[in-house]
Formats: structure tokens, C-alpha cells, sequence
């Protein structure tokens, strides 16, 4: 409890619109906030565990009416702070400039992962996850091999 309420604090003072509780990070490097050493940027992630928002987040969240373009909160967040890798997906929405912040370490977590025994999704099969996360996996490879 002490944790979430000095991050609610903290975010707070720093103008917060979006702040991750729980999130499954993926691989790089995130940088904190300047001053801090218990939020920071968050890169693309899956698993929109936890998060506050700010009545201006919500705001800026709700005028990009993504309701009529149903897609999960996993994935808007990361649209809305400009993190997300999918360039298509990003242009359906304009004023990406989300002011987005994550806990670290974080406060909250799954029960479960995929793979894991008594692992289940109510919106997908995790084959869909495991085989875009393989994707990505070759083409960052792919991209690294043509930089060297």
C-alpha cells in the first residue's frame, strides 16, 4: 500500500496521464524519469495488468474514439504514447502524445503466463501471442544483421 500511494504521489506531481501498475515488459531498456527511481517510460508491452489514469488521460484516451475502432487496451496504450510497433495500427489515431509512466519495479502481476499450467485467455488462444512475439523476435534479428 505504501508503494501505490507514494507512485500515486509521484505521478501525480509529474502532470501523470497514464501510469502501468502491472504490465508484461518485453525486452529493452526503459528509462527513468528524471528524478525518480520508481517510475519510468514504458517501451511496448502486453498485458495491461493495472494502471491509473488522469481525468486529462482519460480525456485524451476517450477523444480519439476508440470505440469505433475496437482494439484492446494492451494495445492502445502504447498507440497513445507513441510506443506501439505497428505502424498501420498507429495511424488510425492521431495526437499520439500520451504522457505514459510505469512503475518499477511494478506493483502488480498475472497469475499466469502463457505456457504456464491453468494459463487461459478469454479473448484469444496465446498461439496468436506466441507466434506474433516469434515474428517480431526474426525481425529484430533480421534488422540487427543489416546494421552490422
Amino acid at each position: 500500500l505504501h508503494s501505490l500511494l507514494s507512485l500515486f504521489s509521484l505521478s501525480l506531481a509529474l502532470s501523470l496521464s497514464c501510469s502501468y501498475l502491472g504490465r508484461k515488459r518485453l525486452e529493452g531498456t526503459e528509462n527513468y524519469v528524471k528524478g525518480t527511481t520508481r517510475l519510468v517510460y514504458p517501451n511496448y508491452s502486453y498485458w495491461t495488468v493495472g494502471y491509473v489514469l488522469s481525468l486529462r488521460g482519460a480525456k485524451k484516451l476517450l477523444g480519439q474514439k476508440p470505440l469505433t475502432k475496437i482494439l484492446p487496451v494492451d494495445e492502445y496504450l502504447p498507440i497513445m504514447f507513441d510506443n506501439h510497433p505497428e505502424e498501420s495500427w498507429k495511424s488510425h489515431f492521431t495526437d499520439r502524445n500520451l504522457v505514459a509512466y510505469s512503475a518499477y519495479p511494478l506493483l502488480l502481476y498475472p497469475t499466469h503466463y502463457v505456457g504456464d499450467e491453468g494459463y487461459f485467455s478469454d479473448t484469444e488462444p496465446p498461439e496468436i501471442w506466441i507466434e506474433r512475439h516469434k515474428i517480431r523476435m526474426a525481425q529484430k534479428q533480421k534488422k540487427q544483421r543489416e546494421e552490422l
